[in-house]
């Protein structure tokens, strides 16, 4: 806005430099015909072909005065082909310094530079082109400028008002002891109009370089953004992640629990199937010791029926009835002996077959402790990575949580400041754009009534140099005509006075009435600017007071659905906005005050 601003002003200033706005009717028919080719070498006015220092300018105008609107040429023919031109289209009147023989002469009084207040002199303190050194000269070589009024005052009587001084603020100091002085213009000047459209240029130059750096600030702050938003969207895909590790460790976990409870059950199985082998071998160890006394009692009275024998042989009894029952029940013995025998290695094949039995259950006993021993590891060790994992996975869901509320905040956060930034864009443009114009129309409007008061400044320094009166003196010598006799006697006293006189200057009259009637034209103008001025100032105050009620309404809008959001997001708790000056709420600072709940209230800066 303040390029756009620069750049308008420079463009409205660059076009009254090229109309010559602020110049007579004949300077700008002149020119206009020489841009058109129809005129020699017309190298443009004074003021054009000259630049100096702005704490110089109001003076070199000053010192100058008419003369700024001087026509610097090539040479007297060119002078009289613009001259004839004029006089051809009744164009006005206007004055023609030709390089080929205007020349001028430097002020040599001693002593000047030694002189309180001195600053130099004039021709010496702006800058031309060489060839115009001559024409410049003749304007500026005998004018000194000084500092203050004072300063003037003392040289002039100490040189006895031999040459023209001039104040840096527009004081002059005739020669012949005559002041002429008065509040001026600091930007009022055409020089003062070059020089501000050299610094407009100037500025419209420093700004577009900030503008390419800003825009590469900007450029970085979108490459910024944008790795924001590719870290963002990074983090997003690690919450996916997250999530799916959490679903993964959740169906892991249960299939470990499955697991677990499955090892449990075959444990059991195990357990019970041990003590029912351990069981059947207790019943198979008791069978065995019963059978082996059976055998034993067997072979024992087997020895006793052999020794009853052997005796019953020896005693050699006589009762063959008894030796044959002794023999039927010896081989009866020996029948059941070899039942009992048969028995008994039966018996004894049981116990081996047992015995390899309960070997075998008990390595297969020590190889199921063995495995229920490992089960019981592999339980213990998938009930600590469950319980790993169950923990993992509840960090994983707080992340998850937290995650997802940091997300949907900022993402809200974003979407207000957004919607919030994009008004205040809007409203900003709207005004910017009002300001904007009010400006152009105030500089278009103070540029016409500095162009006003030149031309009014020129004409009161022609009055008075060519008349040396003033526009009160001037008005009072001014009289009214009662009746045509009255006024041919008055004529003829004044032709006679006139005689007296000398060489009248014809001109003088006409040259007034013009005078005059363009003084009362410009004052108009002053008053039309002055109005319109005042007019700005009460736009500029409505709309400010429109700002006013605007914002500090909208505010307090914001300040409530700040406190409800607040209160939603919390749970509770307080928060409000505050105007650091309410009576200056477009100018002041706005304070941020929360309270969450439980907390005393402090400032987002204490937070």
């Amino acid at each position: 806005i303040e390029l756009q601003t620069v750049r308008s002003r420079g463009k409205m200033l660059a076009e009254l430099q090229r109309d010559y706005e602020g110049f007579s009717k004949a300077v700008r028919l002149v020119m206009q015909e020489a841009k058109g080719g129809r005129l020699g070498e017309i190298y443009g006015p004074v003021s054009a072909r000259i630049r100096t220092e702005d704490d110089y300018t109001v003076a070199i105008e000053t010192a100058l005065g008419g003369a700024m609107q001087n026509i610097v040429v090539g040479s007297e023919a060119d002078g009289k082909a613009a001259i004839r031109y004029l006089k051809r289209c009744d164009g006005g009147r206007a004055t023609f310094l030709p390089r080929s023989t205007v020349r001028g002469k430097e002020l040599r009084e001693s002593g000047l530079n030694q002189c309180p207040g001195f600053v130099g002199i004039a021709s010496e303190l702006v800058r031309c082109d060489p060839a115009d050194a001559g024409v410049i000269s003749s304007l500026l070589g005998r004018i000194v400028l000084v500092e203050t009024l004072d300063h003037a005052v003392d040289m002039a009587r100490k040189y006895q008002n031999r040459f023209k001084i001039v104040t840096l603020d527009g004081q002059v100091m005739n020669p012949g002891g005559s002041m002429t002085g008065g509040s001026a213009s600091k930007s009022a000047g055409i020089l003062s109009r070059a020089n501000e459209l050299q610094r407009l240029a100037q500025r419209a130059k420093a700004l577009e370089a900030e503008i390419a750096q800003q825009d590469a600030a900007l450029a970085e702050a979108a490459r910024a953004a944008a790795q924001v938003e590719f870290e963002r969207t990074a983090l997003q895909g690690k919450l996916r992640q997250a999530e799916d590790d959490v679903l993964r460790a959740e169906g892991e976990l249960q299939k470990a629990t499955a697991l677990y409870t499955a090892l449990s059950d075959t444990i059991e199985s195990y357990r019970r199937e041990l003590a029912s082998v351990a069981q059947r071998t207790d019943s198979d160890q008791g069978r065995l010791s019963q059978l082996e006394q059976d055998a034993s009692a067997a072979e024992a009275e087997a020895a006793r029926l052999e020794a009853a024998l052997a005796e019953e042989t020896q005693g050699q009894t006589a009762l063959s009835q008894q030796v044959n029952e002794q023999n039927e029940a010896i081989t009866a013995l020996r029948m059941e002996l070899a039942a009992r025998e048969a028995e008994d290695h039966t018996a004894r094949e049981s116990v081996e077959r047992l015995r390899a039995l309960a070997e075998a259950m008990a390595g297969d006993r020590a190889q199921k402790e063995k495995l229920i021993a490992s089960y019981e590891a592999d339980a213990a060790r998938l009930a600590r990575d469950i319980e790993a994992s169950e923990k993992k996975r509840e960090e994983l869901e707080r992340t998850v949580e937290n995650a997802r509320l940091s997300l949907q905040e900022a993402i809200a956060a974003r979407s207000e400041t957004e919607g919030r930034r994009n008004r205040t864009d809007k409203e900003a443009q709207e005004k910017n754009k009002e300001i904007l114009d009010m400006e152009r129309e105030a500089a278009r409007l103070e540029q016409k009534k500095a162009a006003a008061a030149m031309e009014e400044q020129q004409i009161l320094d022609k009055l008075w140099e060519s008349y040396e009166l003033t526009p009160s003196t001037a008005a009072k010598e001014a009289a009214e005509i009662e009746s045509a006799p009255a006024a041919a006697k008055q004529i003829t006293d004044l032709k006679r006075k006139i005689s007296s006189l000398g060489t009248p200057n014809l001109g003088a009259i006409d040259e007034f009435e013009r005078v005059n009637e363009r003084y009362g034209y410009l004052t108009g103008q002053r008053d039309d600017v002055l109005h319109a001025k005042k007019e700005l100032e009460n736009i500029i105050k409505t709309i400010t007071q429109e700002m006013t009620e605007i914002f500090v309404r909208e505010f307090g809008r914001i300040n409530q659905y700040f406190g409800e959001t607040f209160q939603e997001m919390f749970g509770g708790g307080k928060g409000e906005l505050v105007l650091e000056e309410p009576d200056e709420p477009l100018s002041c600072g706005i304070e941020i005050k929360v309270q969450p709940p439980g907390k005393q209230v402090k400032t987002i800066t204490l937070l």
